[in-house]
């Protein structure tokens, strides 16, 4: 990963133009730097190629390389649970995870969704009947979440329960705190519910945007060491549940990924 920072000389320039001068990317790798928020223009986050650069800017580029491996992490005649790599859709995409596992010859169908950027435990069904009986066990909360995340802050209570309707549903997330630190804390969080985007949204009605976090995080990120954070820091670890068809307790643990232990040891 390569973190690189610019001072404009010239201008007005289109912020395009300027990336054009500075990287060595073609069209579509300056506007994929910028879709993943990689780029700041005087601290905070830009995602407009058409946005004007003046001479005293700041402009910031962050590069990384995220490819598409995955680990299997538990298999059986029914079920397939992988972790999930960050930047990689879970499915309804043709480069989705999905879609890469079918043309790897697994034949199966995601049961839950990750956000893109999300990494961690995600399973599949091998077939209908083992799709419909998981989302039973999904819908009667029979299937225990643990994601670890990093927010930005200092959190001050050590253990705390957020139920906050999310969309007009009911939301519920209990978090812990593991390791604090003056400008971020390390949390694990149990998701009592599956919304879309609950830890973001949880964190954030607390005051601690998840880091890296580009659609509810606004503003300057005035710390270089939270801008040099390339994704949102979210991983599924641990799933866990009583299995339907072999009546097994399983337990499926996915470790931290690279980027996320670098983020942890930047941090803290």
């Amino acid at each position: 990963m390569e973190f690189l920072s610019f001072f404009v000389e010239k201008g007005p320039l289109s912020l395009r133009d300027f990336l054009k001068c500075k990287l060595p990317l073609s069209g579509r790798g300056i506007k994929r730097v910028l879709d993943r928020g990689w780029v700041f223009l005087n601290e905070e986050r830009i995602f407009k190629a058409g946005a004007w650069v003046f001479p005293g800017d700041k402009v910031e580029v962050l590069l990384a390389d995220y490819g598409r491996d995955y680990e299997v992490l538990y298999k059986d005649d029914f079920l397939l649970a992988v972790s999930k790599p960050p930047f990689l859709l879970t499915n309804e995409s043709k480069d989705s995870l999905e879609a890469l596992l079918n043309e790897d010859g697994y034949r199966v169908r995601a049961i839950h969704r990750l956000d893109s950027e999300t990494s961690g435990v995600t399973l599949f069904a091998k077939g209908e009947e083992v799709f419909e009986a998981f989302k039973e066990l999904f819908k009667n909360r029979a299937i225990d979440k643990i994601y670890k995340v990093i927010a930005e802050g200092s959190v001050k209570e050590d253990l705390f329960k957020v139920d906050f309707p999310i969309e007009g549903r009911e939301a519920i997330t209990i978090f812990k705190v593991l390791k604090r630190a003056k400008i971020a804390t390390y949390l694990e969080a149990k998701l009592l519910t599956g919304r879309k985007h609950q830890i973001r949204i949880h964190l954030l009605k607390k005051g601690y945007p998840v880091v890296g976090d580009k659609l509810y995080r606004k503003g300057k990120i005035e710390e270089e060491a939270l801008r040099k954070v390339p994704r949102n820091m979210i991983h599924c670890e641990k799933i866990s549940f009583r299995h339907p068809f072999t009546g097994e307790y399983v337990q499926i643990v996915s470790p931290l990924p690279q980027d996320f232990v670098m983020t942890l040891k930047r941090l803290f």
